[in-house]
């Protein structure tokens, strides 16, 4: 445990803060994944582990196979980008990183299972910063995983909207 000094007046009282030795990085197609990695770089250190969940949040589609294999090929596609990109700057930063998961389907499911399945230290995810009638329209997938996890999250609000 890592002992931080907090002030109250003129008396000190320590207080643990966890280890954190394994992040799972939330990586989206519809934020700003750049801003999130960026922000990671700063938090992390080269004693943790970074594992990478690619996440495109879509419905499931009724569309006919051809068409939903061209789909899901692009989406993949953008994805490797994407995480190869990321994996790329987080180790020239020093930071050990690899892909954990590809998903394509309900995200904020997906996030919570593989916080089941690895048992991370932290959460580290983008979110698009909807104002309240989008996220009532559309939902919010960083808000459903808060009210769901069991592990600190930081998310990275996206500049874009």
């Amino acid at each position: 445990m890592l002992e931080v000094e907090r002030c109250f007046s003129s008396d000190y009282e320590k207080i643990e803060m966890p280890k954190i030795s394994k992040i799972l990085l939330v990586l989206r197609n519809d934020v700003d994944y750049t801003e999130t990695v960026n922000h990671l770089i700063n938090l992390a250190t080269p004693e943790q582990k970074v594992y990478i969940l690619y996440v495109a949040n879509i419905e499931p589609l009724l569309l006919h196979e051809k068409i939903e294999r061209k789909i899901y090929g692009k989406l993949r596609k953008e994805g490797k980008r994407i995480v190869d990109e990321a994996i790329k700057k987080l180790e020239k930063a020093g930071i050990n990183a690899e892909l954990y998961d590809m998903h394509f389907g309900i995200a904020a499911e997906r996030i919570l299972k593989a916080e089941k399945e690895l048992e991370p230290d932290l959460i580290v995810m983008g979110a698009r910063g909807l104002s309240t009638f989008k996220k009532i329209l559309m939902g919010s997938v960083s808000d459903a995983v808060l009210k769901k996890t069991t592990k600190p999250v930081v998310i990275i609000k996206s500049r874009e909207d």
